[in-house]
């Protein structure tokens, strides 16, 4: 782990990458839990769980370097800020961990496969462990539709006032 006190060029290019995919994925999924008909929710969900299978492939990318890397010391000046700009960043990125293992798990535990954009298709059979199924979706539902969203209102005032800080 390399110790420093900014972000590299590639850990801020992952950053405004996962940011604009998080931001996709949860329109996607907001689209999904409001559409109009089976039909339209259908769709979607083909397009959510494609996107999701490339989001899947950064997030692992995306928390591996950045555990590679290391995480800059928070600059802020009470230390309780500090903490909560700490904690806030990694639960961040576990919860989007969490999001791209529960989704798949979602699937496979119903035998289902992921099928991305009729590309190909990723069939792990794990229909042994469907009674982890509602468990999946509980935690990926919530998750994306209200906890996720909430830390990221959270993140998104934190960096306002991080630059209002600095600049004052």
């Amino acid at each position: 782990m390399l110790k420093q006190h900014r972000y590299s060029v590639t850990s801020t290019i992952n950053h405004w990458v996962t940011a604009l995919l998080v931001v996709v994925m949860l329109a996607l999924g907001y689209t999904m839990a409001g559409s109009p008909s089976d039909e339209v929710e259908n769709y979607v969900q083909n397009v959510h769980i494609s996107i999701g299978f490339f989001v899947l492939l950064f997030v692992f990318w995306r928390v591996a370097f950045r555990l590679y890397e290391g995480f800059p010391e928070q600059t802020a000046k009470k230390a309780s800020h500090r903490k909560l700009a700490s904690v806030t960043h990694k639960t961040l990125l576990s919860l989007l961990v969490l999001m791209v293992i529960t989704g798949p798990m979602y699937l496979f535990t119903e035998n289902e496969c992921m099928n991305v954009f009729g590309w190909f298709s990723i069939c792990i059979p794990l229909e042994s462990l469907n009674f982890i199924h509602e468990l999946m979706e509980i935690l990926h539902v919530a998750t994306g539709l209200f906890i996720l969203p909430a830390l990221l209102v959270l993140h998104f005032l934190g960096a306002i006032r991080h630059y209002r800080e600095e600049n004052n």
